[in-house]
C-alpha cells in the first residue's frame, strides 16, 4: 500500500513537473533596448515582448529635453502634434505625449496581435525587407535593426538614467 501510495505521489510530481516546464517554455518572454544620448537629453526605451521569434507588443518610451536641441515647449508642441494625428486610430496602437516644462514623454506601443501589419507599414511605422508582404514580425530581426540603429540591449529592464 504504502509503496503504491508512493508511486501515485511521484507520478503525480512528475506530471505537475512536467506542465511547469513546458508552461515556462510556452510563455512570452521580454527584452529592453535603449538609445541614450547624455549631450542632448534624449532616452529611448524600447521594451518587446515576444515568443519563439514572433513579436507581440512592442511598447517605446521616449524622453527628450527641449533646450539641447533648440526647442521650447511651444514648438515642440507643435512639431509633435501633426504626427500624434497621423497616427491616430490605428487598431493595435496606444500613443500618448505629456508635455512637461522643460521635456516631454511619448509612449507609443504596438500590440501586434491586434495591428494590422499593413497599415502599420502604410504609416511608416513598420519596415519590412523590400516592403515584402508579412505575417508576423521577427524578433531576432528586429533586435538587429535596433543594435543597428544604435540601441544597446539592456539587462533585466535596468536602463541607465538621464543625468
Amino acid at each position: 500500500m504504502k509503496k503504491n501510495t508512493f508511486k501515485t505521489l511521484f507520478l503525480s510530481f512528475l506530471a505537475i513537473s512536467a506542465l511547469f516546464v513546458l508552461a515556462a517554455c510556452s510563455s512570452p518572454k521580454k527584452a529592453y533596448f535603449q538609445l541614450i544620448d547624455q549631450n542632448t537629453k534624449q532616452d529611448s526605451r524600447i521594451t518587446v515582448e515576444y515568443k519563439g521569434d514572433e513579436l507581440l507588443i512592442n511598447e517605446t518610451n521616449n524622453t527628450f529635453y527641449y533646450k539641447p536641441v533648440g526647442l521650447t515647449k511651444d514648438t515642440a508642441k507643435e512639431q509633435t502634434e501633426a504626427y500624434a494625428k497621423s497616427i491616430e486610430g490605428i487598431r493595435g496602437l496606444t500613443h500618448k505625449i505629456e508635455y512637461k516644462d522643460d521635456y516631454l514623454t511619448e509612449k507609443l506601443t504596438i500590440d501586434f496581435s491586434k495591428a494590422d501589419i499593413e497599415e502599420l507599414q502604410s504609416k511608416q511605422l513598420l519596415q519590412t525587407s523590400g516592403n515584402q508582404k508579412a505575417d508576423y514580425i521577427s524578433y531576432k530581426e528586429t533586435a538587429k535593426l535596433l543594435e543597428k540603429a544604435g540601441y544597446k540591449e539592456v539587462k533585466d529592464g535596468k536602463f541607465e538614467d538621464l543625468k
